[in-house]
């Protein structure tokens, strides 16, 4: 198991920039829509993952109603990993899907497209391809229709706030809101790691691959976090 301990730097384009937000006591990568290109490149060297969770908490821009990219990872070899999106519906919801080893799961877990603050978290397992999407703590969708014969594969790129048609590059589907607390762990999380998230409450530190708490405050330039 692997230390959460890491430095690790987000080498930004000219947007999203760090943004200090007024109704909480940290700071977000906002993404503003005065640019289709922004993204922001998590500086960490994954190893292959034969099971993987991610949380982050987003702020969806109420007003865009396309595909979304909240975090794309790509491989050399393979370019549609694990990727998380969503998409708003005449209902007033954020539609959320996984992409895993390039299979598109439905759109099914939602939130309010309300403007406000949401926590979600993804697992998947190569034991049984059991995957789960999780919103607020809350455990919204699952299932286990994933391709089982091999591990995510190591070596890739982790983007924020795009997808990555091509290793690296090619976004397509941009993200339009505020991101933070990004947590990535070599496990699949149970439903109580992921209620304790959500309640920002301590979860043992020895689980994680990269651990992202609250951001720091750095004006509009990328910055190292440990």
């Amino acid at each position: 198991v692997l230390s959460c301990r890491f430095l690790f730097c987000f080498v930004l384009r000219e947007t999203p920039f760090w943004s200090h937000l007024s109704d909480l006591q940290f700071s977000a990568l906002k993404f503003p829509k005065e640019s289709r290109e922004g993204f922001a490149h998590v500086n960490k060297s994954f190893p292959a993952l034969s099971s993987v969770s991610v949380c982050v908490r987003v702020q969806w821009d109420p007003w865009w109603s396309e595909v979304s990219t909240i975090f794309s990872y790509a491989a050399p070899v393979f370019t549609n990993e694990f990727q998380l999106r969503g998409q708003a519906d005449m209902q007033g919801r954020i539609l959320l899907a996984l992409i895993i080893h390039g299979k598109h799961l439905p759109y099914k877990a939602s939130f309010p497209n309300d403007g406000a603050w949401h926590q979600i978290c993804v697992t998947w397992q190569q034991s049984g391809g059991h995957w789960a999407t999780y919103v607020d703590g809350d455990r919204k969708d699952t299932g286990s229709d994933t391709d089982t014969s091999r591990d995510i594969y190591g070596d890739g790129i982790l983007i924020l706030g795009q997808d990555q048609d091509s290793f690296g590059g090619n976004f397509t589907e941009p993200f339009f809101g505020n991101i933070t607390d990004l947590n990535v762990w070599n496990m699949s999380l149970e439903s109580h790691h992921v209620r304790l998230l959500n309640e920002c409450s301590p979860v043992t530190q020895d689980l994680n691959i990269l651990c992202i708490e609250k951001y720091q405050e750095t004006g509009s330039r990328a910055h190292t976090v440990g």
